[in-house]
């Protein structure tokens, strides 16, 4: 058994907690002390607003014009959650979820540099602090207070532009690089939740999902998407089949779902096919051929050797019928499967078969995270930022999915999700022709 170095990995499973539970808490907290008297305005801020996928702790600013009156409101408000420190700016609390959560407060013309100052991260503040330096500006009079300089200001982008830099999107800002030489940055071509027209990976009550195949569909429509892909798994992963041939049944239900939508909105017919650990894959050519898309993924054996592990998954990738890679790299929940991968191979692959690798928002698979899937960008890997929902719900996850992309330097037209309905069909059109 290979046991991968996990060094690298951002999520650093056993100290941090995952975005998919920290930011609906931060939701929940930012919209309860909003609604005290004693505060004006607040937003999410820290890691969560950098579109970190592992945080320490949740960041929350509030704006008050009494920052003393306002404390005592919260503290009040919060009892009996514990509240761990407090000064005349802060407060933090312990949650019962075991998350921490600290709560800055601003007076109105502090409020943007506050927000600047707790967004972070140290790296990007420490080179915004030293452009601000050469101009004879300071940008902080301490540790918790902006200065003069950051007062009065209605927007982040004004401070930046004082500073002769072009804005800085929260998730891009980490290494500091961002400041010195923003020209290699896509700092106005990111991929947006605007930008998304698909879920190319949703499952159904065909396979594991709990909901069907009509009500994804509507699920798709309320989040203001074009189309999704079905992609149920092949029956090596299910016990309720004997064989494939529910797909052929599935067929007919797909078809009658898109009459029913007229055009309106249209399901794809897809598979989430198995990666067998020789690389072959889980159904027969006769049944591939009639998918619109497949995704292949891996899901048992994940714990062969390196040279195994990276041909078995590039022998998937040169398969013709195979059009995304899901989940690359394992998971973490239920259990920590990582694969151990030679990572430039994988991309050279998938860059030459036109393979997509696939950004997957479900909280169980941050192993592709940005810096891979910047990596893969680079060298010609297309994006595919998929929910893989199991229930309608899930599709809300997507934010995850984009906060990781935005993270990555990733332009729109890189990301597949983007893509009209008639673009994707000519590219998966051309992989098989």
């Amino acid at each position: 058994m290979t046991v991968p170095d996990l060094s690298n990995y951002e999520f650093e499973i056993f100290k941090k907690f995952s975005s998919h539970e920290a930011m609906p808490l931060a939701e929940q907290w930012l919209n309860r002390l909003i609604g005290l008297p004693e505060i004006r305005y607040g937003a999410v801020t820290g890691e969560l607003r950098r579109g970190k996928y592992s945080i320490e702790h949740i960041d929350i600013v509030l704006a008050a014009d009494n920052l003393e009156e306002a404390q005592t409101s919260i503290k009040d408000a919060i009892y009996p959650t514990f509240v761990q420190e407090e000064n005349a700016t802060h407060l933090s609390l312990l949650l019962h979820s075991g998350i921490k959560l600290v709560v800055w407060l601003a007076e109105p013309k502090d409020y943007i540099g506050q927000l600047l100052r707790t967004t972070g991260s140290d790296n990007h503040l420490a080179r915004l602090s030293q452009a601000a330096l050469k101009k004879g500006y300071q940008l902080f009079e301490s540790n918790e207070n902006t200065s003069i300089f950051l007062q009065k200001v209605e927007k982040e982008e004004e401070i930046y532009r004082k500073l002769n830099l072009p804005w800085i999107p929260p998730e891009l800002r980490e290494s500091g690089d961002e400041v010195d030489f923003p020209e290699r940055y896509h700092l106005n071509e990111l991929v947006s939740p605007a930008d998304i027209q698909s879920d190319l990976h949703v499952h159904s009550t065909w396979s594991d999902g709990k909901n069907s195949i009509a009500e994804m569909a509507e699920a798709g429509i309320q989040r203001g998407l074009s189309f999704i892909s079905i992609c149920d798994h092949s029956p090596f992963l299910l016990s309720k089949y004997q064989d494939a041939s529910y797909f052929y049944e599935q067929a007919e239900e797909i078809t009658r779902v898109n009459q029913d939508l007229a055009g309106q909105f249209t399901v794809l017919r897809g598979v989430e096919v198995d990666i067998m650990p020789d690389g072959t894959l889980d159904l027969p050519v006769e049944l591939l051929e009639k998918m619109d898309l497949v995704v292949a993924s891996m899901h048992v054996q994940l714990d062969q050797p390196r040279e195994i592990a990276t041909a078995r998954l590039i022998r998937a990738i040169e398969n013709p019928y195979v059009n995304i890679i899901g989940h690359p790299g394992g998971r973490i929940y239920p259990m920590l499967d990582v694969i151990d991968l030679d990572w430039e191979r994988v991309y050279r692959a998938a860059s030459f078969n036109q393979v997509a690798l696939e950004i997957n928002s479900h909280k169980s698979h941050p192993i592709f995270d940005d810096k891979k899937a910047r990596a893969a960008a680079d060298m010609g890997v297309y994006i595919a930022l998929n929910s893989d929902s199991h229930n309608s719900g899930m599709m809300a996850n997507s934010r995850f999915g984009i906060a990781l992309a935005r993270r990555a330097d990733l332009k729109s037209d890189q990301v597949i999700n983007t893509w009209s309905i008639g673009h994707l069909k000519l590219w998966l059109h051309q992989k098989r022709a």
